[in-house]
């Protein structure tokens, strides 16, 4: 249990600060911020092509920068809730971790889909942060079966 809990718990702490630390940045810029300033001020006179795809689409036009700090809201509330819908489970009763048959493997798959994410396109934190995550959600699979 206490395996499960840690990856929960890992998920919630990664998830909520990115959110955060986004959420800060629309009031002042700092962390999800290019270093080089004129890439920024690039995106904040830039939309995104997608939009065209949809009618009206030019009655709203977000620029690249609010998309930018969208997506890291988004995607940080997305971990924490994760984080924390894991975590509730296992507090409510923690032999229904067991019960429901995707559980254990869907905690799994979606940590390491994080880690991946990391490696590939992120940096050594999230990286170090997902992989503990989903050793924690191994071990509690392995130990509980």
């Amino acid at each position: 249990e206490g395996w499960f809990v840690a990856g929960s718990i890992a998920f919630m702490a990664a998830g909520g600060g990115h959110a955060l630390a986004a959420l800060f940045d629309t009031v002042r810029p700092t962390f999800f911020a290019p270093v080089d300033d004129t890439v920024k001020a690039a995106m904040e006179r830039s939309t995104f092509r997608f939009r065209r795809m949809w009618p009206r689409a030019n009655d709203v036009t977000p620029s690249m920068w609010r998309l930018w700090l969208g997506f890291n809201v988004s995607h940080g509330v997305g971990a924490f809730v994760f984080g924390l819908l894991c975590l509730l489970v296992a507090a409510h009763d923690f032999a229904l971790v067991g019960q429901i048959g995707a559980m254990r493997p869907l905690t799994i798959a979606v940590s390491a889909t994080y880690c991946a994410l990391s490696i590939g396109f992120w940096f050594y934190v999230p990286a170090i942060i997902t992989g503990g995550a989903t050793a924690c959600f191994t071990v509690a699979a392995v130990l509980s079966s």
